[in-house]
Parts: C-alpha cells; sequence; structure tokens
C-alpha cells in the first residue's frame, strides 16, 4: 500500500475513532439527563432507594437487603460510589458500613432500566424495571439460583419498606446477542418479538452502572458489517475509547417484516395489563410493517436527535414514540380512532392538566408539554375534565372505552396478520411453538363456556374497585328463583327505575355474582355493600366475609402471568373454593359432636353421612391452570357428592397437596370453622380417592 493510501486509511481510522468518542460523550450526557428526570419524579425516600440499587447489587454484604448465606455472584463492572450513592447509603442504613468492594470479575456487565423511565409517561409510582446483563455460564446453576434468590429479596424489601415496585430481570449476554430475553418465565417472548424489545431496550435504555451498549456510541446507518468492524476497532484498542467500557449485545439496523406477527400477538395479551399502553405499541407495530424501517427505527429516531445536538427537554422517548404513531394513524385512519389513541396517551401518561393550568400554563414540566399537545388536538376544557374524571366513571363506561380500543388492537393485528400471510415461506420468525403458546393465552381469555366467569374488566386501565355495590335478587314472587343483578351503587330502587349504566352484570345465583365481583377486582375492604334478598342463607355478614375470602383466595388471575409450561399443558383445576350451605343458622346437629369420638368405621361413616344429608347446596368457584374462573351451583339431594364427581377429573393428586388448594366457606358459620374441619377434610380424601382411581384406572389402559 501507499505512503498515501496508507495515510488515508489512518485518517479515516482517527475520524471514527473520534466520532465513537464524541458519541459516547453525546450519549453519557442524554443518560445524565435521564437520570436526573427519574430522581425528579420520584419522592425524596424513594430516590434514596433508587440510587442505592446498584450499590446493593454489586456488593453481597450481611445485614443488607438481599443478603443470603452462600456463595452469591455478585460486581458490577466498573462500579464506583459517587456522592449521591454514598449519602443515599447513609441516610438509608445510618447503623451500617457498606464495603466497597472490588470483584476480579464482576458477574454484572451492565444495570439498565427500560420502559417509561425518565419520560413523562414516568409517574411517583411506576414500576421500576432494571435489566441486567450478566455471563451465565461463569458460574454454577446454584450459584446462579443464589442470585436470582438475591433479587427476589431486594424487590421485596423496596416494596415491604417503600412500598415501590421494582424487578429485576437478568440476561444472557449471549442470548442478548442472538436475541433472546428470558425463556423460563411468562414473561418470555421466545421467538415472538425478537429484535423489537432490543429495539424498545436501545430506545428506552437508562444506564444505571457497568458498561454502554456499544450500539449506542456507532453511528446512525451502521449496518450489521460496520458493526462488527467497528467493534473489532474498539476491541484491538484502535479508538480512543476503552473496550472495558462497552458491551456487545448486537446491532439493530432493521427488523424483518417476519417479526411483525408474533410481536402483534405477544402486544395482544400485553393489553390485559395495559390496554391504553398497548394501544400505542401496537400502532407502532403497524406502522413499522408497513413503511421504511431500515435505519429507521424509533430507536434510531432517538439516536439522530441525542447525536444531532436536539435539546433534552425536545427528546421524551414516550412522546416521540406517540407523535410517530399519530403521524401514522392521522395517515391511514378515521377521526375517531385517532381520538381513541390521544385518549390512551393522555391516560397512559398520567400527569392531569386542570382547568386553570388548561388557559394559563403551568411550571410543571410534564404538564407544559401536555397542554401544548392538547391545544394541537383542539381538545375542549369539558373534554379534559371528562378525562381527569376517569377513575369516578361508571364502569360500564370504562369498559366501552375499553372495548373500543380493543377493537381498533384487533383490527391492526389482523391487518398485520394478513401482511405477513403474504411473505415468502420462512420469512415469518415466530415458530410454530411460540404460535400455539401465544394462541392459548388469548383463547383462554375469549373463549366463552358454561359456568366460565367472564374477567370483563381486563381491558380496563387502572382501578377497578367500587365505592358501593348492590347485590339485589328479583323474584316475580316468593316461589320463583329470581335473577340476581350487581348494580353500582347502594340503592332500594326497584329494577326496572335503575339506569342501565348502573346495572354491572346479571346471574342466576348470588355466588356467580360474587366471583364476578371478586375476579374483576370490583370490591375492596372499603367498599359499602347492600344486599337485597330475603330468605337467603348468604346474609350481610356472610357477604363481606364471602368476598374478603374469595378475593384473597382468588386474585385476579391476568393471563400475560401464566407460565409457558402451564398454557402448553392440558388445562387442569389448580385451586377450588366451596360454599356449603346448611341453612342460616346452621343447624345445632350439624356442629355438635366430635367426629374424633367415632370408634369404628361404620360410627364414622355415619358420621360424615348424617351431616352432607343435610347440605341444602353446594358452590365450586374454581380456577384453572389456563386462567379462567368457573362458578357452578349443585342444589338437593346429593348436591355434595354430584359437585365431587365434576371436579375428579379435573384435579391431579400434586395440586391436592398445596395448602392453598382448597377452601370451605360456611354461610353463618365461616367464624367456627373448627366445627367443620371433617368436612374439608372429607373432600379433600374423596377427591384424592378418586383421582387416585382414575390413574389406577389409566394406567392398567
Amino acid at each position: 500500500m501507499t505512503v498515501a493510501g496508507c495515510q488515508v486509511m489512518n485518517d479515516a481510522k482517527t475520524k471514527i475513532s473520534n466520532t465513537l468518542f464524541n458519541n459516547r460523550q453525546l450519549f453519557l450526557r442524554f443518560n445524565q439527563y435521564k437520570i436526573n428526570r427519574i430522581l425528579e419524579t420520584l419522592s425524596p425516600m424513594d430516590r434514596l432507594v433508587f440510587t442505592v440499587i446498584p450499590r446493593l447489587l454489586h456488593i453481597h454484604q450481611k445485614g443488607m437487603p438481599g443478603f443470603i448465606q452462600g456463595d452469591v455472584p455478585s460486581g458490577i463492572h466498573n462500579f464506583s460510589i459517587n456522592p449521591e450513592c454514598q449519602f443515599a447509603a447513609e441516610r438509608l442504613f445510618p447503623d451500617s458500613l457498606l464495603t466497597g468492594s472490588e470483584y476480579s470479575r464482576p458477574f454484572i456487565d451492565t444495570v439498565l432500566l427500560m420502559g417509561s423511565t425518565g419520560s413523562m409517561a414516568q409517574s411517583q409510582k411506576s414500576d421500576l424495571d432494571f435489566t441486567l446483563f450478566v455471563k451465565k455460564h461463569q458460574v454454577s446453576p446454584e450459584q446462579l439460583a443464589l442470585f436470582n434468590q438475591k433479587l427476589k429479596l431486594i424487590e421485596q424489601w423496596t416494596w415491604d419498606t417503600f412500598n415501590l415496585e421494582i424487578h429485576f430481570f437478568s440476561n444472557d449476554i449471549t442470548d442478548v446477542q442472538n436475541n433472546i430475553f428470558g425463556e423460563s418465565d411468562s414473561e418470555s417472548t421466545g421467538s415472538a418479538q425478537a429484535k423489537l424489545l432490543k429495539e424498545e431496550m436501545y430506545r428506552t435504555a437508562v444506564i444505571m452502572g457497568g458498561k454502554v451498549p456499544f450500539w449506542w456510541i456507532v453511528p446512525l446507518n451502521t449496518d450489521d458489517k460496520l458493526y462488527e468492524n467497528l467493534w473489532y476497532l474498539l476491541q484491538s484498542n484502535q479508538t480512543l475509547l476503552s473496550p472495558d467500557d462497552f458491551i456487545d449485545i448486537g446491532n439493530v439496523d432493521d427488523i424483518s417484516q417476519g417479526e411483525f406477527f408474533g410481536g402483534s400477538i405477544w402486544t395482544l395479551i400485553k393489553s390485559f395489563k395495559a390496554p391504553f399502553k398497548t394501544l400505542i405499541k401496537m400502532g407502532l407495530l403497524e406502522e413499522y410493517m408497513f413503511n421504511k424501517t431500515k435505519s429507521n427505527l424509533l430507536c434510531h429516531e432517538i439516536k439522530k436527535k441525542v447525536f444531532g445536538g436536539v435539546n433534552h427537554e425536545k427528546i421524551d422517548t414516550y412522546k416521540i414514540l406517540f407523535e410517530r404513531v399519530e403521524k401514522y394513524f392521522l395517515e391511514t385512519k378515521s377521526e375517531q380512532e385517532v381520538e381513541a389513541l390521544r385518549t390512551a396517551f393522555y391516560l397512559k401518561v398520567g400527569s392531569r392538566v386542570n382547568d386553570y393550568e388548561l388557559h394559563h400554563g403551568s411550571s410543571d414540566f410534564n404538564k407544559r408539554t401536555l397542554i401544548e399537545m392538547i391545544h394541537s388536538w383542539n381538545w375542549s376544557t369539558e373534554r379534559v375534565m371528562k378525562l381527569n374524571s376517569y377513575l369516578d366513571w361508571q364502569m360500564m363506561e370504562k369498559v366501552a372505552m375499553g372495548n373500543h380500543m380493543n377493537q381498533i388492537l384487533m383490527n391492526s393485528y389482523k391487518k398485520i396478520s394478513e401482511a405477513n400471510s403474504q411473505l415468502e415461506p420462512g420469512q415469518s420468525l415466530i415458530t410454530e411453538r411460540d404460535t400455539h403458546l401465544l394462541g392459548r393465552k388469548l383463547f383462554s381469555f375469549y373463549r366463552k363456556a358454561v359456568n366460565k366467569v367472564e374477567n370483563l374488566f381486563a381491558l380496563v386501565d387502572g382501578e377497578t374497585s367500587e365505592k358501593e355495590l348492590t347485590f339485589y335478587l328479583r323474584q316475580s314472587n316468593p316461589t320463583d328463583k329470581g335473577k340476581w343483578y350487581l348494580i353500582r351503587g347502594k340503592t332500594l330502587a326497584k329494577i326496572d327505575l335503575i339506569p342501565r349504566e348502573n346495572i354491572i352484570k346479571k346471574a342466576s345465583t348470588l355466588p356467580f355474582l360474587i366471583a364476578f365481583t371478586c375476579f374483576n377486582n370490583l370490591y375492596n375492604k372499603d367498599t359499602l355493600l347492600l344486599l337485597r334478598s330475603e330468605k337467603q342463607s348468604i346474609k350481610d355478614h356472610d357477604l363481606r366475609a364471602l368476598l374478603d375470602q374469595l378475593s384473597s383466595f382468588l386474585a385476579q388471575v391476568n393471563i400475560a402471568d401464566i407460565s409457558n409450561e402451564a398454557l402448553l399443558g392440558r388445562d387442569y383445576i389448580r385451586q377450588v373454593f366451596t360454599i356449603v350451605d346448611f341453612g342460616n343458622p346452621v343447624p345445632r346437629e350439624i356442629t355438635l359432636g366430635n367426629i374424633h369420638d367415632c370408634k369404628t368405621q361404620k360410627e364414622y361413616s355415619a358420621y360424615i353421612k348424617k351431616r352432607l344429608e343435610r347440605i341444602k347446596s353446594v358452590v365450586n368457584i374454581y380456577i384453572t391452570s389456563w386462567g379462567e374462573l368457573f362458578c357452578k351451583t349443585y342444589s338437593g339431594i346429593n348436591c355434595m357428592e354430584r359437585g365431587l364427581r365434576d371436579l375428579i377429573p379435573q384435579v391431579p393428586r400434586r395440586e391436592m397437596g398445596n395448602p392453598d388448594f382448597l377452601k370451605v366457606f360456611i354461610p353463618g358459620g365461616h367464624r367456627e370453622l373448627a366445627k367443620f374441619k371433617w368436612l374439608q377434610t372429607y373432600i379433600l380424601k374423596t377427591l384424592e380417592h378418586g383421582a387416585g382411581k382414575m390413574q389406577s384406572s389409566a394406567t392398567s389402559v
């Protein structure tokens, strides 16, 4: 090579070296700006907790949150204790001296936050999702289990002590390079998202410790080949930067069209947690599917602004996401769909603009931004005030909005699905397993089945509990079984005079309404109740006790959180809540006597039989491994036997050993459960005996 050629090559290396160096400086300044925004949003105490988290991850010290005995992997690359971290540690742990441990092989390469943190969508009590990049092959499975246990203990500490919800997601660096984000839990996306999640990570990342992702310092329009060349220059010390300061988790230059279908299914599933946020994300997927994406993804748009020296206040990752989707909606969708998108955005960001602020401005940065957007949308003051009162809306009004947004989501999904079907064989990246898995999650929500309790409010964002509820039995005459109504508010009006929007649900039995109420989180301990019925075994005090116990027993199952293993298998019953009605008050002969006084099998059988014959009805409320809730009532002769006979084929013996598997409730006798211990034992033994016979029969075949 000529001297001139060498000079040109050296000049090119110098130029790219300077570019990488400058880009690093630009990113670090932007990253610090986002950290400052996070701190401004958090409460004073939460700021201290947030600041000390990296140090708790770095050290493993007795007496500190997360400490457990054993060889626990620790250490963050390039970790140093800054004054803010030292101050936070002294405030939170005044009686402890935290060590500044050095590790020759730190386990954690990078600690970062991703999601809405550092943007206008972050609220004071937003979850903080920490992603950790680690080298799992450096440690044994036992050490990795201890490390995960430590993370759980820190999560528990922040919640129990400060009511601050944080989550840790540890990912192996090699897996992330190959676009694999967690395969072991319900959050695993498998092949469904691949580069999509990496694009979101780069777009929203806030580095809290360790190495900086190399992608964030390479120039715009860097394809995979150039990315590899630049990484080689860094690793061979041909730049101004230290190789140890950066982590290679792969380039994102473009995303294949074949990935958007899997991403759309996953996004639909996430709508069960947060429909407002999901509408915006699905809109982005659709925009990506039908527009140019090479070096034109949102992460590139953010990077372009950072490298271009745009004022950091103008680089709000969530606002830029919304504006990209809004532009697409304006070009391709109806006015109603555009308005639904804007409504979802306003409700998601959390800040509320009052009447005065709307007309006179606000000193709050997020509110100033929102006010500008509201004026550009030509929203009336009445519309804004209406959305501000969303938490107090009629429940069915919330449901109507959720259903409208869900329809837009489904339309986007159908468009992406149709485009995916036109791709060449092999272009669609989602595997058959993951298609089946994600489809099963959707199926468990949308499937109609006899006795199934619908999760009506899964598509309602935010609080769903009611201040007051009325359970009303409407009968045409005293012998008529009638219909039960769940009504918003406390009312003594006849059903014909109650506004339709206040009638939440109609059912043939009270237990079904109770199951519906608990499953949809309509009740909390502060809800005022009115029971309008006569000659029913469930009285006022039973109703509240039943709602309390069933809510605690079930909690609301989130379809998105069901484990992959459970969804890929046959559905089975995981928990049973049985209501046994002996009449109210419970007859004395039911509670008299002690089963332990029975000396022979004959006496034991007579004791049980005498009491079973007095049962008027049995209600089985059970939840399955697919997250579906069912409620079935059995009345009259042999009602207990018939109820158990239906349960037996659906209950694996292994579930019966779970202490939370069965709970029995006795109207009029729930305060004397010790006297009904025999009943719970009888139910469990009958189920176990029946399941054992079925297993033996299957084995013999």
